[in-house]
């Protein structure tokens, strides 16, 4: 019995230990991760707004996880708004950087930030998170050529062709061979955000610094 509570005591003891020395190290190391999760977060805004000295939050979170309202009959009931910032430059918004969560991708779930200027213009895409065919839908991680036809765009909406035609206008979009699906999950993810960046530009929104939209 003695040598049951000795082992006990013992164990206890390393338990204990144990947990001190993780809340030590924890508390030491939360702060880099932090910094550098946050520097992480600033290169990517930074790739797809390069305009931008620096970004911001919104002053009102209400753009983010609520329903996307288009002007047409564009069902985004599987597309997210999952963090918007601002770029800005001399405490002015110059565009915005929106993370979208496409649902409907052949794969499951694709998740990307894009930038877009005060005047609409698309300016660049970076995926984050896509899981799809490996040498079709993956190609729009893998090859460019997709996702640069929607830079230096100002739309209302991308329309995705499959005839080849999508250097006809800037608005259309070539979706990739074999990779319908894709190239509509994306396509559409992408108008959730022009949609989104339309409705910030018209509500005149500001950030947590206090920059607004000249």
């Amino acid at each position: 019995m003695k040598k049951i509570i000795k082992d006990a005591l013992i164990l206890f003891a390393i338990t204990l230990v144990s947990g001190v020395i993780l809340g030590i190290v924890y508390d030491m190391t939360k702060e880099p991760i932090a910094a550098q999760e946050l520097k992480t977060k600033q290169e990517a805004y930074q790739k797809v707004l390069p305009d931008a000295e620096k970004f911001e939050s919104l002053k009102d979170d209400k753009y983010t996880n609520q329903s996307i309202q288009a002007s047409d009959d564009t069902d985004f009931s599987k597309d997210a708004i999952t963090e918007i910032v601002a770029g800005v430059k001399n405490n002015k918004i110059v565009g915005f950087v929106i993370t979208v969560t496409a649902a409907d991708g052949y794969g499951g779930k694709i998740t990307f930030t894009c930038g877009l200027d005060k005047d609409g213009k698309y300016v660049d895409t970076s995926i984050l998170s896509i899981n799809e065919t490996a040498g079709l839908g993956m190609r729009v991680k893998s090859d460019p050529s997709f996702l640069n036809q929607f830079k230096g765009v100002t739309t209302d909406k991308f329309n995705l062709v499959k005839d080849g035609t999508g250097t006809s206008a800037d608005d259309k979009i070539d979706a990739i061979g074999g990779s319908t699906i894709t190239s509509k999950a994306m396509t559409k993810g992408i108008n959730a955000a022009v949609v989104t960046a339309k409705k910030l530009v018209s509500d005149k929104v500001t950030t947590e610094g206090g920059a607004t939209i000249e």
